[in-house]
């Protein structure tokens, strides 16, 4: 079971490695991303956001988060978070015109799939007060990071769902087109992420810095924003005759009770916008006006019985907002506040330069053409990385099959990577397989004629 699955491989990173990991982190310039020591950082941030979420679904204490408060690092993580997102935005075109995925997806999806490993483990940790704390003047540059990503996601198509590639079939592949479909869900998981970050600001926020509240209220008008998503509604939709949701990162089809059921996503903005407008210090520093007004007041229109059950201090909301309804609460009273601005992201673009298309050069020659040893230990790395028994624990449903798509509860023996349901089903796919199995175990062996398909073992 998932239980057991758990108790058996919990601790995946002990306390103390964690310990070693977390004192690790440091910031990177733009040129540096995608280097080798880059990717080593990325596996440490990968594995301690594997744990945290393991530490979330056990219930047991969040070591992770202690580590990245006792070693300042949260500051560290928010400004890797705007750093690979100002490459994607900035450097990433000008790489896809360099064609830098023509040896190999490998390593350009790794550094891709930072930014979704970034915001998981700061998902995992804001709850936190400490550690949201612990960001100092970070956390305007996050509110600000928040704040686009939500803008994103007001305006993003329905995403198309993407089945995971395993590590050994990234190797097989090659090309722009082949990571175009790898990548193609990460950005509005992205999205939805940075709205359980918002909420847990939201949880904090007159705790943190006075500019905080300012910015999030009167520069960005996030009471506004979150109910015009709310309104906008992007984590349902209709799939070919179908009600589906986003939950946990795929489409779920709804029926029943289920569609009336609020999504995590779902919930936290309603949360987000409970602590935006019921908040005593938000009323009376939020400057209402006939635009805002209107957008709140739409979302009267889906409070209900079985809502209220699953957040009862949304009743509350309720009837603040039918006393909005009657009278527009007065302007906020003239007062002298010394803003403070968020300055990571404009320091990043400070020190590039404007220099997008030259250190998109550089890194397509020093990063992303690597030779073939140094591709199959990336590719070892990454494999190492994600194909952890404790990622079950995360995943409930069954693995499958890799050739006949049945429950599967064996897994090639040498790469542990394919799943199987029987020896005869992994024999039939060893054809398949074997090329970028002995690319991920053996180098030596990758060009070596095949030999007969490897034991499986249960898992």
């Amino acid at each position: 079971t998932t239980t057991q699955r758990m108790d058996a491989t919990f601790e995946n990173v002990s306390a103390h490695e964690a310990e070693q990991l977390v004192e690790s982190i440091q910031t990177f310039d733009l040129k540096d991303i995608g280097s080798q020591k880059w990717l080593r950082q990325h596996e440490a941030i990968e594995k301690l956001n594997i744990q945290a979420h393991l530490n979330a679904v056990a219930m047991r204490d969040d070591y992770i988060a202690e580590a990245l408060i006792s070693f300042q690092k949260m500051p560290a993580l928010v400004h890797e978070l705007l750093a690979i997102e100002l490459w994607r935005e900035k450097i990433y075109p000008h790489l896809v015109a360099l064609d830098f995925a023509a040896k190999s997806t490998v390593t350009p999806y790794i550094v891709i799939y930072h930014e979704a490993t970034l915001i998981s483990l700061l998902e995992a940790v804001l709850y936190n007060k400490e550690a949201c704390l612990a960001c100092g003047d970070a956390v305007l540059d996050l509110v600000d990071f928040v704040h686009r990503k939500v803008v994103l996601l007001l305006g993003s198509p329905t995403p198309v769902e993407t089945t995971p590639m395993p590590v050994e079939e990234m190797l097989a592949v090659e090309g722009q087109k082949h990571l175009e479909q790898q990548i193609a869900s990460l950005p509005f998981d992205i999205e939805t992420k940075a709205v359980s970050l918002l909420r847990y600001i939201t949880d904090y926020m007159t705790a943190l810095p006075l500019c905080v509240m300012t910015r999030m209220l009167n520069v960005h008008d996030f009471p506004c924003l979150m109910a015009t998503l709310l309104n906008a509604n992007p984590w349902a939709r209709d799939n070919k005759g179908k009600p589906e949701k986003y939950v946990d990162g795929r489409w779920v089809v709804m029926t029943g009770a289920d569609r009336l059921k609020l999504t995590k996503t779902e919930a936290q903005v309603w949360l987000a916008i409970y602590n935006l407008v019921m908040e005593p210090e938000c009323q009376r520093k939020y400057m209402f006006n006939s635009t805002n007004t209107q957008e709140l007041l739409k979302i009267r229109a889906y409070f209900n019985e079985i809502l209220v059950d699953q957040l009862p201090i949304l009743n509350d909301l309720r009837r603040s907002l039918e006393q909005l309804s009657l009278a527009t609460p007065p302007a906020p009273a003239p007062s002298i506040v010394l803003e403070q601005l968020p300055e990571i992201r404009d320091h990043l673009i400070k020190v590039a330069g404007g220099k997008w298309k030259r250190i998109a050069e550089h890194q397509c020659a020093a990063h992303f053409s690597p030779d073939e040893a140094t591709m199959r230990e990336n590719a070892k790395r990454l494999a190492d990385t994600y194909d952890l028994t404790a990622l079950d624990a995360l995943f409930p449903e069954s693995p499958k099959c890799a050739q006949c798509g049945q429950d599967a509860v064996h897994r090639c023996s040498r790469c542990h990577t394919e799943w199987y349901c029987r020896r005869q089903c992994q024999v039939e796919h060893w054809p398949k397989h074997k090329a970028a199995c002995n690319m991920v175990t053996n180098p030596a062996a990758a060009n070596a004629a095949a030999g007969p398909a490897p034991a499986v073992k249960a898992s």
